[in-house]
């Protein structure tokens, strides 16, 4: 799903990660322990929306991915959840067994890993690290990524990457 600047939202249920352009201005004024200021929520809301079709992002399959044999065989997948901004696009993986393993082309900017179920490994480069359920990992820019579930049986490993491409020319290289 994708919201823009200035949409009030709230979780209800489901499986959510939120991924938010930089931003000094975040107002609570429900459902937290937090500050809430709802004077200043009210009085900056545009009080537009989409409707659902049009905030409901279209996973697309992640093109700069390998699978192996144990991934491709459970139906495992890697998806692209790509906003029309520039900020940052998410990548969704999903290794559905022990073994399965999605090897990842470098990047030329930074992206976080989360992992919201299951176990498993991630390699950055030749650096290899556990990773299970609530960790979170930084990838530097040019580093291959390796994500391999090692869990007890059939337990799926989710991961979640957010990732931002930088252009070349923006930061002074060619």
């Amino acid at each position: 799903m994708y919201l823009k600047a200035d949409d009030i939202h709230a979780y209800i249920s489901g499986d959510i990660i939120e991924c938010m352009a930089s931003s000094d201005n975040v107002i609570r004024a429900g459902f937290t322990p937090k500050f809430q200021d709802v004077n200043t929520l009210v009085d900056i809301l545009t009080y537009d929306h989409d409707p659902p079709e049009q905030q409901l992002l279209p996973a697309t399959a992640y093109p700069f991915v390998k699978l192996n044999a144990a991934a491709y065989s459970s139906g495992s997948s890697a998806q692209l959840y790509d906003p029309p901004i520039e900020e940052f696009a998410v990548v969704r993986t999903a290794l559905k067994r022990a073994g399965a393993k999605a090897t990842f082309e470098p990047l030329a900017g930074p992206s976080i890993v989360l992992a919201t179920s299951g176990s498993g490994t991630i390699s950055v480069g030749p650096t290899q690290e556990q990773i299970k359920e609530g960790w979170v990992y930084f990838v530097g820019a040019t580093a291959e990524l390796v994500l391999e579930n090692a869990s007890d049986g059939d337990d799926e490993l989710v991961t979640f990457r957010a990732f931002c491409e930088i252009d070349a020319q923006a930061n002074g290289s060619s």
